[in-house]
Order: C-alpha cells, then structure tokens, then sequence
C-alpha cells in the first residue's frame, strides 16, 4: 500500500483538485457513489446532482472522457493510464484503446533548472564534472529528462536528471490514490473483485523504480552482465562516479533508431536485425528473466555491424524460473495447436477474480485455436493469437501478474517491428528453437535433481513444523483461546447507510419538535414580540426551516426519494 507524504492540507487540496476534474468530465456518478461530494467546493455541492459539469465532452465516449481527466491531472495519472492499459485481462477493449494513447511528454525544464539539479545531486560544479553539458534537452519526459555531456575525460555521455521536486508530488499523489482505492473496494460494485489497492500497489512499486535512477543503472549492468558474451547486443556503459538516485550518466549512443534501419543504407540488413532484435528478447525471457519492457523503435538503436543497443531501462520485468517455464509450455502449445495443455498452463498463471468454469475455458480456448488450424506457425501472428487469448480470459475473468502484462506488451512490440523490418517475420516461429532449449533443460539430470533436493528440503522443513502447529492448537482448545474469525464483506457499508437513515429520522424528529413547540408558543402568546409575533416561536420556525432545506438537500444529493 502507498505510503502517505506530504502534509495532510496538501493531500486534501490534491483530492479536492481531481474530484473536481472528474465532475468536470462528467464522472458524477462515480463521485457520488463513492461519496466525495463533500470534496466539491460548497456551490457545486448543492447542485452536484444535477450540473453535469463536463458537457463539453458532448460527444466523447466515457473511455476517451476518462484518458482527458488523467491527462489533466498530471505526470502520476499519465503514468497510472499508462499502466492500465496493459491490464487487458481486467478493463474492456475500449478503454484499454484510449489509455494507450495517452503520451508522457511534457514540456523540458526551464533553462539551467537541470543543471542546478545535476550539481545538488553530484554535490559538486558542473565544470568540476563536464567538459561541457548540453542546454537542450535530447529528450524530455515527466519524471526526467536528457541531455548530452562531455566528461573532464573526454567521454561522451548522456546525462537522465529527475525533475526537481517530482519525487514529493508523486508520494502526495500515490497517498491519494490510496484513499480513492479504499473507498472503491467500499463503495464501488465488483471493485474489490479486482482489487484496486493490490493494483494500486503494483503501480506504486512500478514508478518508485522509475524514480531510482541509480536502480536503473544497476539494471543496465545487469543486463551488459548477461549479454557479455554476446557481440550482437551492446548496452550503454553506466558512470558509476556520476550516478545518483536522481542522475544517471551514460555512455552517449550514437546509432539510428531501429525503425530507420531499411532506409539507413548500405552496411545495415533489416532482416538480420529483426532477428537479432527477437533473439535478445527472447533471451532475456526465457533464459536470464530480466526484460527491457518497452523495446518500442525510439528505445532500440542499430549501430554499425547491425549491433542491437537498448536504451531507457527506467521499467524492466522480471520472470521467475517456474513462469519461464510455464511460459515455454504455452509458446509450445501454441505450436503444437494443443488446447488442453495451453489451457493447464494459462490456468497455472492467472488468477481467476470470481467463480471460474474449467471445463468452459478449456472449450473457448480450444475453439479459439481451432481458427488458427489452417495457419502455419510461418503465418501465425502472436498480436492476433494475444488478442484472442485476452477476448477469453475476459470473458472468464482470469487476471495475470503485471510483470506478464508488461512480457506480453514486449512480444507485440517487438513482433510490430521485426515485422516492419522484414515482412515475413513471425516471432513464434523464430522462438520455437528456444522454447524447445527450456523445455529440455528443464528435464535435464541437473535440473530434475536440484527439483528433488528442493522437494526435499520443503517436505523435511514441513516435517518439523507440523508438529508444533498441531500442539498449538491443541493448547489453545484446551485453554478455551482458539479463535474462528469471520469475515464479513460490505458489512461496512450496511451499517454506514443504516446510520445515515437513523441521523436523518433523529434529524427529523427534531425539526418536528421544533414545529410543535413553536406552535405552543405561538398559541400562548408567551415571551417578547417582533413584528407582533412571539420572538421564541418565529425563531423555532426559522430555525426548523432552515433544517428541513438542509434535510432536504441532503435526501436530494443522495438520489434516494
């Protein structure tokens, strides 16, 4: 769970500000049901039920509503679309479409706030570092941007510096979100099903990382370490004397995006660097479980000799052993059009949100399959077989780690551009050698027996606990301490409404006694006069006026008559 920062005015002043947007394009009802009228300044509060404020939308879908409120809210929103338009195993088609558009590009800091912000995080003068240091900015982003250097030494290098400040306004924006989370899995039907503070979570750990710049370089090396036998892939050389969680500097790449390659002329082969590009990619998957997550054409450069170079390591997935082999199981499924072993292992991976039918899913999937029959693993597109598979896994609602999500987006993008450089490349066929690799390592003596001992290891250590567990509940029987907790969902909510009907009657109890009294009043006569009236009773007339409007509004602004 987010943790909170930043003062607690800020955070109320954040929350007043998106609940604001949100009416402003045209969400009432989802504010109304999660109960953040109050956040509305006071005018719009009275009328929050009926000024759709946000009518300007006029013909936007609620998906492309949704994209322009995140968008407006800034850099943590952008990000957090961003990052649920990968989940298309939770959202619908339409508004996975929409999230995906949106961009992170904001405008460069003003002139010489990165350079400022270079020396607080170096602790020393620019001109003690660089031999000179670009003013323009090569590339600019929310989080941080780029710009191009040259040490004391001569080195060419990229400098990232994060933007001053981001980190505080990410946290305030995260604590936020973290209220909004709880207060959708309360109010919101079906919003605990997917669990949104367990996606808020996800997300949270996601850009935390893209803030440590310093882990990004540690990343970098992780990768030159792995590929350090491999000639066909270069990835940029990490200063560690000039890196901080808020710079990292690197060796300056100069090559031509990988996209530009069937146009770069002689020296580049497009087709030989669709392959290579594939191959690095796969891996990093399968075989060392660390994977650039976005490898779209302005994060790959070509160099000369067709050398394949990645850059921007700010989101990287990882895979653990046991998911590279089920994932191997399911590319081999694929190709061997086995319905029942690619369901087993779609089955061994995602996590279904409600009651699943196994016997269903295991159909759809074989039917779904059985439309790719007739095709060849030549002409087999994985985008399309993907599609297929999240149509099915929707309509089942099984839910798939992040790190996957972000594998999957991998495959489609890389399939996207090995297909632009060379037409007739399909990345299943040209996985298919490395997928049979895994598989056979994995029955390999070696690996079966580190099985074994692991199997072994797990049975001894279960064989010493068990023992002591059951005593322990034997004690407590014994002692009359043993517990049965139950758990109730929504119950929260019950009592809340239950409570507001109750306030409302002692509301209007009051306001009835007042009327009567008053009248009592009236009718003796007692106390001073205004205007020839008894002053207590005008009074307890005004005052019950008052408070039947109030009462009123209130019944109003719930939608309950």
């Amino acid at each position: 769970m987010p943790r909170s920062s930043g003062p607690a005015a800020t955070q109320l002043r954040r929350l007043r500000e998106i609940v604001g947007v949100f009416v402003r394009y045209g969400f009432v009802d989802v504010v109304g049901r999660m109960h953040l009228a109050p956040y509305l300044a006071f005018g719009r509060r009275v009328f929050f039920p009926w000024r759709k404020q946000g009518s300007e939308g006029g013909e936007l879908t609620r998906a492309q509503r949704l994209r322009l409120a995140l968008q407006d809210l800034g850099p943590t929103f952008i990000k957090l679309g961003q990052a649920l338009s990968l989940r298309a195993d939770v959202l619908s088609p339409e508004l996975i479409a929409e999230l995906s558009r949106l961009q992170d590009e904001v405008p460069p800091l003003e002139p010489g706030q990165a350079e400022a912000a270079v020396e607080a995080e170096l602790r020393r003068p620019l001109h003690s570092v660089f031999r000179s240091f670009d003013e323009a900015a090569v590339a600019a982003a929310s989080i941080a941007q780029v710009h191009r250097a040259t040490l004391l030494a001569g080195d060419q290098v990229a400098v990232k510096v994060r933007r001053p400040g981001i980190d505080s306004v990410i946290e305030s924006d995260l604590a936020v979100l973290g209220q909004l989370a709880r207060l959708s899995e309360r109010y919101l039907i079906d919003a605990e099903v997917y669990r949104p503070s367990n996606l808020l979570g996800q997300f949270a750990r996601s850009i935390r990382r893209e803030l440590d710049l310093a882990r990004e370089g540690r990343t970098i090396d992780r990768f030159r370490q792995n590929f350090a036998s491999d000639r066909t892939v270069h990835f940029p050389k990490v200063y560690w004397d000039y890196t901080t969680p808020g710079v990292l500097t690197l060796e300056y790449v100069d090559g031509i995006k990988i996209s530009d390659v069937a146009s770069a002329g002689p020296g580049y082969d497009a087709r030989l660097v669709a392959r290579r590009g594939a191959d690095a990619v796969l891996k990093m998957v399968l075989l060392h479980g660390v994977f650039h997550a976005d490898p779209h054409p302005a994060n790959v450069f070509v160099l000369p000799g067709n050398i394949i170079c990645f850059l921007d390591f700010g989101n990287a997935g990882r895979i653990e052993p046991a998911m590279r082999e089920t994932l191997a199981k399911v590319v081999s499924a694929i190709v061997r059009h086995d319905a029942e072993r690619l369901a087993d292992a779609l089955l061994a991976i995602g996590r279904p949100l409600g009651d699943l039918n196994t016997q269903e899913f295991k159909q759809d999937i074989a039917e779904m399959l059985d439309n790719y029959g007739g095709i060849t693993l030549r002409d087999l597109s994985i985008s399309e077989l993907l599609r297929d598979a999240f149509s099915a896994m929707s309509r089942h609602r099984l839910q798939f780690p992040s790190d996957l999500l972000l594998l999957i987006k991998a495959f489609v993008t890389t399939e996207g551009v090995g297909r632009r450089l060379d037409p007739s490349f399909k990345l299943i066929q040209h996985a298919r050698p490395l997928v049979e690799r895994v598989l056979r390592e994995r029955l390999s003596p070696h690996s079966v027996a580190s099985r074994i001992s692991d199997l072994g290891h797990d049975a001894a250590e279960a064989l010493q606990t068990i023992p002591r567990d059951l005593m322990d509940i034997v004690r407590r029987v014994r002692t009359d301490r043993l517990q049965i907790q139950f758990v109730h969902r929504n119950l929260e909510h019950f009592v809340q409404e239950m409570d507001r009907a109750s306030n409302r009657l002692s509301f209007a109890v009051v306001i009835a006694a007042l009327i009567v009294g008053s009248s009592f009043i009236f009718q003796s006569s007692a106390g001073p006069h205004i205007f020839g009236y008894p002053a207590l009773g005008l009074g307890g007339y005004l005052f019950a006026a008052v408070l039947g409007i109030w009462l009123a509004i209130g019944i109003l602004r719930s939608g309950r008559l």
